[in-house]
């Protein structure tokens, strides 16, 4: 009885030991998956703000950049980064997270545009499910650097922000290339785009009369 007793409390005690461990080894993970994202959000709304250090820099220098010249903020349901001069007194930017439907899933983006919200001074797509070599190439810096310094001029009834067109036909001032091969990738992300500016810069522009921003 007593042998019996010893085994079945063994066993509890062992079960027990194992799922700590494990339970610390999953808590352990999930925090640097946590850090790792973070740091990796960090980075994409410097960089869309042109306020990345040298990529010779390492990672607690970037961290202590973000720190120093980003100012995080509520906008609506969304998080707006307000970018600061090196002294943190005057407004350079405000970046913003844009997101909608792609051809194979959802793609998720930052935008960055200047302090009068009258220019966008980068885009970055840092999530999605396109084909590579295809819908894919949105992360590509031809394809980014397209939308620097475009101007943002809030359109009138049925008509867009941008309008992505065949490759190498864009002319417009609200133009820009679409991707040769990804027409659907293209299509969507013009509307989603859309969008995404149409609820957020009209408002962008109320809060900075208003002084709140």
């Amino acid at each position: 009885m007593k042998e019996r007793l010893f085994s079945v409390l063994f066993m509890f005690v062992l079960a027990l030991a194992f799922t700590s461990v494990v339970g610390g080894v999953n808590w352990v993970s999930q925090e640097r998956i946590r850090l790792n994202e973070e740091t990796k959000l960090q980075r994409i709304v410097l960089s869309v703000l042109d306020l990345l250090p040298a990529e010779s820099a390492g990672k607690q220098e970037m961290q202590l950049a973000f720190q120093r010249r980003i100012r995080p903020l509520s906008l609506g349901d969304r998080t707006l980064y307000v970018a600061l001069d090196q002294d943190g007194t005057q407004v350079l930017g405000y970046a913003f997270p844009i997101s909608g439907p792609g051809f194979w899933g959802p793609i998720y983006g930052m935008i960055a545009v200047d302090a009068q919200v009258q220019k966008i001074l980068g885009i970055a797509f840092y999530r999605h499910s396109e084909t590579p070599g295809l819908g894919g190439r949105i992360t590509e810096a031809w394809f980014r650097d397209q939308f620097r310094g475009k101007e943002l001029q809030v359109p009138g009834p049925g008509m867009r922000f941008f309008y992505l067109k065949p490759a190498g036909t864009s002319a417009a001032p609200n133009e820009l290339d679409g991707i040769t091969g990804a027409t659907e990738t293209s299509r969507r992300l013009e509307a989603f785009l859309d969008q995404e500016l149409k609820r957020t810069i009209p408002l962008l522009l109320e809060q900075r009369k208003l002084g709140k921003i």
